[in-house]
């Protein structure tokens, strides 16, 4: 009896952490009717936004096989690598990817050999390649499997009861990727990416002797794409979708609180609860090449609370840390959150 209201207890315990942690994390609710524009919602921010954010064009980019030098390239992991980061790409929906049979043809016309090559001419490719803005190009720097045997085993408890342990084999892969990312036309690398992914299968065996890798191809994919995985948030948030803030109100009762109405939506992915950057740029000349340089700086965020007003328009909550400092004209960007259960089951 003592047991059975002790399970309770603590499945209640349980409920009632759950239940505070999604009612804490719901997203934030704003009654326009409390705001106004006021002296700072007419002040417009000073600094140039490219017209790329305010067109909201997505970047174009093809994605290569990446080179195998490893022992395994009979297994052709430089396929399911390619295939992987496409699969991440488009499910993020914050670019958009050269289609299979344009990129086939550049393939062809580059001389590029999938799973030998590893780099390209830079010039060349934004020749045949035009309009493409990134490319990914890279190698399989690892790949390796090893079996671990593990003999039966037996114990006996405080009752003097024996478990037995049957005889496993554990069947390990780990895999390394190192893909750079090109920008063009200047052909310049943007972002470096290493990723490593391990994959580990269990079973029962009756000797040492059948403990052996069954299937390395399979079990080197598996880890290749674990590898991708891993890296998902860094490679989604270095594409990510830019607008701008076309309004702004403040509360009547608390000037510290302020919204942002912006050009971001369903569209875009965002959701109520989404954290949204907010971004400035600051244009500068090189005296040297005498070109014009573009850098951005963050100088805040804000919390998504309505999307309804249509799918690429949203009003977002200002932090009261920036509330002085956010006009409209300045920029916003998407930022990648994992949800409580991937960052659970990572």
């Amino acid at each position: 009896m003592v047991f059975i209201k002790s399970s309770v207890s603590f499945f209640s315990g349980i409920l009632s952490i759950l239940i505070v942690f999604f009612v804490g994390c719901s997203p934030p609710k704003v009654s326009l009717m409390d705001y106004t524009v006021s002296d700072i919602d007419n002040k417009k921010a000073m600094h140039f936004i490219p017209d790329y954010i305010v067109q909201k064009k997505k970047p174009k980019v093809a994605v290569l096989p990446p080179s195998d030098n490893t022992p395994y390239s009979r297994c052709q992991l430089y396929i399911n690598a390619q295939e992987f980061l496409v699969q991440t790409l488009a499910l993020a929906g914050n670019v958009e990817l050269v289609e299979r049979t344009h990129l086939n043809a550049i393939i062809d016309e580059l001389k590029f050999r999938a799973g030998i090559s590893g780099d390209i001419d830079p010039q060349r490719f934004a020749k045949i390649a035009e309009g493409v803005d990134f490319v990914f190009v890279g190698s399989i720097s690892k790949a390796y499997t090893q079996a671990r045997f593990t003999p039966a085993s037996s114990w006996t408890d405080k009752k003097g009861k024996t478990h037995y342990t049957s005889a496993s084999c554990s069947e390990e892969a780990e895999t390394g990727l190192v893909f750079r990312l090109l920008e063009f036309p200047e052909g310049r690398i943007q972002k470096a990416f290493n990723m490593i992914g391990r994959q580990t299968n269990y079973r029962e065996v009756s000797s040492q002797y059948d403990c052996r890798i069954q299937d390395p191809c399979g079990l080197l994919n598996k880890a290749i794409e674990k590898a991708i995985n891993n890296s998902k948030n860094e490679i989604i948030n270095t594409f990510p979708v830019y607008g701008y803030i076309y309004k702004t109100m403040t509360n009547r009762k608390n000037p510290q609180e302020r919204v942002a109405f912006i050009t971001l939506g369903t569209s875009d992915g965002i959701k109520a609860g989404s954290m949204v950057e907010i971004i400035e740029f600051i244009k500068e000349t090189d005296p040297i090449k005498n070109t014009d340089i573009i850098t951005s700086k963050i100088i805040g965020e804000c919390t998504i609370s309505e999307t309804d007003l249509h799918n690429d328009r949203s009003i977002c909550i200002i932090g009261e840390d920036y509330a002085n400092k956010v006009f409209t004209g300045h920029a916003v960007k998407t930022k990648f959150q994992e949800s409580f259960w991937q960052r659970l089951t990572k």
